[in-house]
């Protein structure tokens, strides 16, 4: 049982409402544990859950690379044991943010990162699950020593698909989305603002529409029942029923009008 258990190693981060470990199994394996700070937060913490779970289960069913996330519970510095949420770091001798790569990372990912074709993948597949905040910071590269291209995968879907946790409101998201063109804002919360893309990815991405353009088929391709599994992988009780037979009408809804939202963020790419 010892190693199966994950252990604080250190505070990582404090920002909010939530606190942030790096936690450590006894086989080595590192990962970024979250947890309300204080007991109020703990509704908002079961959609940040909800987000998570949601956004990494529809990105493997699209074939986009995501970390391994699952809820745990950890003993803390002073005995506390405290339940949360694990993000699994990759095994490998150097795991860094996009944001400090090397510029030649940024100009040539195709030559220094595997894979490289599914990364201008990555805003159709954000613009669909409603995550405004695809930053230079979880979008992570990873290689082992001898490796010459880094491998990558993606973190931190907390503010998606329900939008922010402080805000959700069921209510409020309904009255939203009976609008005939809510298919141009997001969702929850009516926002226009720019989604956001990593350094690079937008001039990648424009110079790789044929692989953007298979992930926008790849969206509209998918399963009503892929939609309602990756909603089903939510740990019970983060989510009322009503609040789950929304959301899989809401991304099942937004799978068909994919064409149009890429479309609208297309614009804004020159």
């Amino acid at each position: 049982m010892g190693r199966r258990r994950w252990r604080y190693r250190k505070l990582f981060r404090r920002r909010y409402g939530r606190i942030i470990w790096l936690v450590i199994k006894r086989n080595g394996k590192k990962g970024f544990f979250k947890f309300p700070a204080q007991k109020k937060k703990r509704r908002e913490h079961r959609i940040l859950v909800a987000n998570e779970f949601i956004a990494a289960a529809l990105a493997k069913s699209v074939g986009l690379p995501v970390a391994k996330v699952k809820q745990v519970t950890v003993r803390g510095p002073r005995g506390i044991r405290r339940k949360g949420l694990l993000s699994q770091k990759a095994s490998a001798n150097k795991v860094i943010p996009w944001k400090k790569a090397k510029k030649r990372v940024y100009r040539k990912p195709h030559k220094k990162v595997k894979k490289a074709d599914l990364l201008a993948r990555i805003v159709a597949f954000d613009a669909w699950i409603m995550n405004p905040d695809r930053n230079n910071r979880n979008l992570i590269l990873y290689r082992k020593r001898k490796a010459k291209r880094y491998k990558w995968y993606l973190i931190d879907h907390g503010i998606a698909v329900f939008g922010k946790p402080s805000r959700w409101s069921l209510r409020k998201a309904k009255r939203k989305f009976r609008k005939k063109r809510a298919y141009k804002f997001t969702m929850h919360s009516g926002s226009k603002k720019k989604q956001r893309i990593p350094k690079g990815l937008k001039r990648f991405t424009l110079d790789n529409r044929k692989s953007f353009n298979k992930m926008v088929r790849k969206i509209k391709r998918l399963s009503n029942s892929a939609i309602r599994k990756a909603v089903r992988k939510v740990p019970k009780g983060c989510l009322r029923k009503s609040e789950r037979r929304f959301i899989t009408k809401v991304l099942i809804h937004r799978k068909k009008q994919i064409k149009k939202i890429v479309k609208r963020i297309s614009k804004k790419f020159r």
